[in-house]
């Protein structure tokens, strides 16, 4: 297969979606296939030599409108010169200009937009009412990163209910480096995702602050880049009189994250949604126990690994905190599920279930133009 990728989730420091992508790609590319990277602009990884592996990038200006404008044009054009078999988007939009010959396939990572759009910025917003809904109408098929993700889109697209694939993510295999970002405590809570009003920060803060007066109660670690809305964080921390119980780390390196994990007390994410919840599995790697909302997709990541909490109610959270730092047998019991829970999901194996999506999606697309190169080729 010659298969065509939209990049620029990889063309900015790592969030959910380059980690996502990345990980696919580094055990996809070893299949033997021929792949394409586009992007708008270079790449912000290293990219390994193979000859198998080609990157396009251009230089789009004027923002989000002038990236749009240019990958939707540029995109397809690219797949015609390159002669592509498919094209996978791993971020929600496809190139609506796209050829019908052709096949196409498109991540959904999760519906923020449909279900809290309050909790958006108004780009991102429009961006994905624009985009997604002709997206998922124009995909052959449709990879769902958890089985709520893909309710979701059954929900809301009905047609697309025959095209929809469920295929987990991962947790990367990492070393730890060997220390702590500069002025983390020794012991601490952590809390890892982009500073964005869907995260639940200011009733995680609330929690906290009902624990003001316990000294069992490490402190908190929050670790992210800023979203939006992120910028009332150090506000509210004082207005709660938590300035020496919450540390704000900002963008940390994958290296450092994987350190932040592998030492934390515990991890909290009592986010009001999420479409998977990767900080939770890569935790977990680490037999961190979790503290996870009890609703969206973190029930199915979590299992029987952590503790579930109403996202809303500042007191339960408080308390599921207060447990899991009190009491020593839950946490180690905790521990020991989370690293049993984790090896249930692997990136080679995703990678696996996606190349095999792609072969059945081109074999359905086109089934005479490309039957000869789908029979020959190795499906890792």
């Amino acid at each position: 297969m010659r298969i065509a990728v939209d990049a620029r989730p990889l063309a900015a420091p790592l969030t959910g979606i380059g980690r996502y992508t990345r990980s696919l790609l580094e055990h996809m590319i070893q299949s033997g296939h021929q792949w394409f990277l586009y992007s708008d602009r270079p790449l912000h990884i290293d990219v390994p030599h193979n000859p198998r592996l080609s990157v396009r990038h251009g230089h789009a200006k004027g923002g989000t409108p002038g990236s749009l404008r240019w990958a939707q044009w540029q995109y397809s054009r690219w797949a015609v010169q390159d002669v592509v078999d498919l094209f996978w988007s791993p971020r929600h939009h496809l190139p609506l200009l796209l050829a019908r010959r052709v096949a196409s396939v498109v991540t959904i990572h999760d519906l923020v937009w449909r279900r809290f759009p309050k909790t958006m910025l108004a780009k991102n917003y429009w961006l994905e009412r624009l985009l997604m809904g002709p997206s998922i109408l124009k995909a052959d098929s449709i990879i769902c990163v958890s089985r709520f993700t893909a309710s979701e889109v059954s929900r809301y697209y009905p047609a697309a209910v025959g095209k929809c694939r469920v295929i987990h993510e991962a947790a990367e295999e990492s070393v730890p480096v060997d220390k702590l970002p500069e002025g983390v405590p020794p012991n601490y809570l952590l809390f890892v995702g982009t500073l964005e009003p869907r995260k639940n920060l200011p009733r995680l803060l609330k929690a906290y602050a009902l624990l003001r007066d316990n000294p069992a109660i490490p402190p908190l670690v929050i670790v992210g880049g800023t979203g939006w809305g992120g910028e009332d964080l150090p506000r509210r921390i004082a207005d709660l009189d938590l300035h020496d119980r919450v540390h704000l780390c900002g963008y940390v390196s994958d290296a450092e994250l994987q350190s932040l994990y592998a030492r934390a007390h515990g991890l909290l994410m009592p986010s009001l949604y999420e479409g998977f919840g990767l900080p939770v599995l890569e935790a977990m790697q680490h037999g961190v126990p979790v503290i996870a909302a009890s609703t969206s997709s973190l029930p199915e990541v979590v299992g029987d690994a952590g503790l579930l909490v109403n996202p809303y109610a500042e007191a339960e959270i408080a308390a599921a905190i207060e447990r899991l730092v009190q009491e020593d047998t839950l946490r180690g019991e905790l521990s020991q599920r989370a690293r049993e829970r984790v090896e249930g999901f692997s990136w080679r194996e995703a990678a696996r279930e996606t190349l095999e999506l792609f072969a059945d999606t081109l074999a359905g697309h086109e089934p005479k133009a490309y039957r000869h190169r789908i029979d020959g080729e190795h499906i890792g």
